[in-house]
């Protein structure tokens, strides 16, 4: 079940080998293949098997294939592969969690648009 951005021409990839420090603001969807630490806002957030993200994240639909640990707020879908791994506090509209995935945070699955 992999929700694509609605904003198709926003594409940001952060590679294998490439740690950003900070913040990410982007329009579209973000896949994180690297590590990031800091605050991500996006439209959709993808982070890959190889993402290590540390990060307290606003978004609109998030899948998890890599780590994170954080704050995490999804306004519509959360999806954990089972490759992924989630630690911290979770607010979310609805959730997917596969056969295999770690899930290590409180989790509030009441948010409404």
């Amino acid at each position: 079940m992999r929700t694509v951005s609605k904003n198709k021409q926003n594409l940001s990839i952060l590679d294998q080998g490439l740690t950003i420090n900070g913040d990410i603001e982007c329009d579209g969807e973000v896949i994180i293949k690297g590590k990031v630490t800091g605050t991500i806002k996006a439209e959709t957030l993808v982070i890959a098997d190889t993402g290590v993200v540390e990060a307290d994240c606003n978004v609109e639909t998030v899948i998890i294939g890599g780590d994170y640990n954080g704050n995490l707020t999804a306004k519509g879908i959360m999806q954990i592969l089972r490759t992924g791994k989630c630690s911290g506090k979770v607010l979310c509209k609805d959730m997917v969690v596969e056969n295999g995935s770690t899930l290590n945070a409180s989790v509030d699955c009441s948010l409404s648009k």
